[in-house]
């Protein structure tokens, strides 16, 4: 009797340890802003389809119910979201976005790098005499105006010519990329992002002139090959420019839940492994949202280096915080802001996640090492032979590197 008795006893006690724990546990729900066309649903898929946030939350503390909101036109309705406090994070969302949300004072945080390389191109229509860029002086292309397929175009333009668009008398009709790759008429030349980019060839309809990694495309004159000179480019060794996908958060939501930040963190590195482990799962995850062929498919998998494990690494490096500097440059230099973002603006969107990012760095084991984030991130898939991805020190390693970010800086193409 008395062993029976004790055995109750025991019993019970562990069910009120697991009910105190579990009302240990906070609750949270999490209105997280996606684009599931972006290249980086191999990754984003695999979080959701898996609930890797939920249970990486409950390490941290957390029971959370995760909302996954669509934002497929873009940044402008994902900015006002934020704004509004109907999101909490949003992940798919460039240099394009993050500009606006600086100069209109929206409270955020950048908590990390979702995705890199994101290669905004220009096509043409095969057959075309416009085999360089300087060919394009006076004729017409269609792209969305004030986006970073326009930032590649006029970047892409200024260094190869020395020129402006004005300059060249290229005349912009503000079009989607899903038109423009279909090359209509009354255009001479579409400025498009992936998976677009890869689509003209097999439509019929166009052929790569030129990226903004500085790769030449079947109709370039020097086709297939770097254009000599890229080396000189402020965001060599990746290319004219770098861009990002970054991970952002109200400010007041990641003052309140700074462990769900480190907890997403760790769900976004735990989804990569998987997706890079199985990438054949990981694309057929993706394409259940891109429904694209699968070469395709496959080619836009490629692009985004994360998911073909070539950078590995979702903190905040030199190189990430300079891309928010010198994209803001171009809006500049087209007036759609009144003057280019300073590195104080920056460092203050950047700086107040430096911890959470180094926990989350911590936790999975200090990989990759900080020497190796400086070294940037080099690599080869099916679809790129070689890729260089720009890194620098880690942001919470700012207060001890001289002149942080700011030491990669090179003036141009839109500074005088």
């Amino acid at each position: 009797m008395r062993l029976r008795s004790f055995l109750a006893s025991a019993a019970a006690m562990a069910v009120l340890a697991i009910a105190s724990g579990a009302a240990a546990q906070k609750s949270a729900t999490v209105r997280i802003g996606w684009n599931p066309l972006a290249g980086s649903t191999p990754i984003t898929g695999t979080m959701i389809q898996q609930k890797l946030f939920e249970a990486e939350a409950k390490k941290y503390g957390y029971d959370v119910t995760v909302e996954w909101i669509q934002f497929l036109a873009g940044a402008p309705p994902a900015n006002a979201a934020m704004l509004a406090g109907r999101l909490d994070m949003d992940v798919d969302y460039a240099v394009g976005a993050i500009v606006p949300r600086i100069k209109n004072k929206i409270p955020i945080v950048i908590f990390g790098i979702h995705a890199s390389h994101l290669s905004n191109a220009v096509v043409v229509r095969p057959g075309s005499d416009i085999n360089e860029v300087a060919k394009l002086a006076g004729k017409t292309v269609g792209l969305p105006v004030a986006t970073s397929a326009h930032y590649t175009l006029a970047t892409v333009v200024k260094e190869q010519t020395g020129k402006t668009l004005q300059e060249l008398g290229i005349k912009l009709v503000n079009m989607v990329p899903s038109e423009g790759i279909k090359m209509p008429q009354g255009i001479d030349a579409a400025g498009v992002w992936v998976p677009l980019r890869f689509m003209g060839k097999p439509l019929g309809t166009a052929e790569l002139l030129v990226d903004s990694s500085g790769f030449n495309g079947a109709a370039n004159r020097i086709a297939n090959q770097r254009t000599p000179g890229v080396e000189k480019a402020w965001g060599y060794p990746e290319g004219y420019l770098v861009d990002r996908l970054y991970l952002c958060a109200r400010d007041a939501f990641a003052k309140e839940h700074p462990n769900l930040l480190v907890a997403f963190l760790r769900a976004r590195i735990e989804a990569q492994r998987l997706a890079v482990a199985d990438q054949a799962k990981a694309l057929a995850v993706a394409n259940e949202w891109w429904k694209l062929d699968l070469p395709i498919a496959a080619q836009a998998r490629d692009t985004y280096p994360e998911n073909t494990n070539i950078r590995n690494a979702p903190y905040v490096l030199e190189y990430d915080a300079l891309a928010i500097i010198k994209g803001s440059e171009f809006f500049a230099s087209i007036e759609t802001i009144d003057k280019a973002v300073t590195w104080d603006e920056v460092k203050a969107i950047i700086a107040p996640a430096a911890e959470m990012q180094k926990k989350a760095w911590e936790d999975g084991g200090m990989k990759p090492t900080t020497a190796e984030m400086e070294a940037h991130f080099k690599g080869a898939n099916p679809t790129w032979p070689q890729l260089t991805i720009a890194g620098g020190a880690p942001v919470w390693m700012m207060s001890q590197t001289p002149n942080w970010g700011q030491r990669h800086y090179k003036p141009g193409p839109f500074t005088k």
